[in-house]
């Protein structure tokens, strides 16, 4: 636990994390600099504050994990797995996670509102800060009050991350990309992107968040970068690829189909399409080589929140060759060879998350918010 601030007055809890990749410290020494201005300057809190570090057994020794990536281990059936181990069992991440499960489980059982989670992450290239989310409209509001450019889809391409234990739980849950590992702009830049989300949310006013200097720094790092991208690939690698990322790519430059990306034990890594390329790998530990996206436009994500608010999601199980999954009355399969056209973007547009295929069929469910996240806003004073 970095800090918790709570002056008991009614609002959102306000869970900001830090560190729980060890050679990403960034994030935590921003939360010490928050916390420390909010006391020294005495600022006004509605409802909670809490700041706390990812995985302390890393961050000493300022590796990513130590036993496994503790990013990645927070799909229901895990989590259920390791509360039903003896804990005298468990590796070094195993003791972290089920701290962080107190912690959370504490957050949201006291919470006298919405629950709003931050993730705070750097990366080893460089690269201008961002957001990721899965897109849910509460979350929209969120990283919308950041002026990054915002990433979707990541949470379909990768499994287990922690924010993705806030939103299938109904809660609020962003994460932020600074930048590069040691740099101290990304420290300034995840700074910001607190004060910002705390704004945003309504857990102190906008007119302490001071939110006009940090909007300015984060726009100037982020100056000439698409606001919003949509993850089409992810390149998965293990120990065994041996991969290497061909040296000099930074976050959000402008790739070919065939471009020469990187090399492991099997042969060249090629760009499979145009796009750009997002988080290539420069650093020992990791399961992601890199990603590929494509700039969405803003009309797409515009007409998306309309449908939404029309509640015309239920829309898309009407299409041809879209049916409900008998075991799964929240899930939709889709016959590819029926639906063929702009599929993915079609379920994306009315808020639905695309799934592991199921039976040669494609894989949707419609992504959720806690009903109080609505009441979620920017407060004056």
């Amino acid at each position: 636990m970095l800090g918790r601030i709570d002056q008991g007055r009614p609002g959102p809890t306000f869970l900001v994390q830090g560190g729980i990749h060890g050679n990403e410290p960034a994030g935590v020494e921003a939360l010490r600099r928050v916390l420390r201005e909010l006391e020294s300057r005495a600022i006004r809190v509605h409802g909670k504050i809490v700041a706390c570090c990812g995985n302390l057994a890393a961050l000493r020794q300022s590796r990513r994990f130590l036993a496994r990536d503790l990013n990645r281990s927070w799909l229901r059936p895990a989590v259920e797995s390791l509360l039903a181990r003896d804990a005298a069992q468990d590796v070094d991440e195993d003791g972290e996670q089920r701290a962080l499960l107190e912690l959370y489980a504490e957050c949201e059982r006291a919470r006298r509102g919405a629950l709003v989670f931050v993730d705070l992450h750097t990366s080893s290239a460089e690269g201008p800060p961002f957001t990721c989310m899965a897109d849910t409209l509460p979350n929209r509001r969120i990283a919308d009050a950041i002026p990054v450019p915002m990433i979707l889809g990541l949470e379909e391409c990768i499994d287990g991350a922690v924010m993705e234990w806030f939103n299938e739980r109904g809660q609020i849950g962003i994460a932020v990309e600074g930048g590069r590992h040691g740099d101290q702009a990304t420290v300034d830049n995840l700074e910001s992107a607190v004060w910002l989300a705390m704004a945003a949310c309504g857990v102190i006013a906008t007119a302490d968040a001071e939110v006009a200097r940090h909007r300015e720094r984060l726009d100037r790092a982020s100056r000439g970068v698409p606001h919003l991208v949509e993850i089409r690939y992810r390149h998965a690698i293990t120990d065994a690829h041996r991969f290497q990322m061909v040296p000099g790519y930074v976050s959000f430059q402008p790739v070919a189909r065939g471009d020469l990306l990187g090399h492991q034990a099997d042969g060249p890594v090629r760009a499979g399409e145009d796009g750009m390329v997002l988080l290539p790998l420069y650093q020992g530990q990791g399961e992601d080589g890199f990603f590929l996206g494509r700039r969405v436009p803003r009309f797409w994500f515009a007409l998306s929140a309309l449908l939404r608010r029309l509640g015309l999601s239920g829309l898309v199980s009407l299409l041809p060759g879209v049916q409900r999954d008998p075991g799964d009355p929240n899930r939709l399969l889709v016959d590819p060879r029926v639906a063929r056209y702009l599929v993915v973007q079609v379920f994306h547009l009315f808020g639905y998350r695309r799934l592991r295929p199921v039976g040669g069929k494609l894989a949707f469910s419609r992504r959720w918010a806690a009903r109080d996240s609505g009441r979620v806003r920017p407060r004056s004073s």
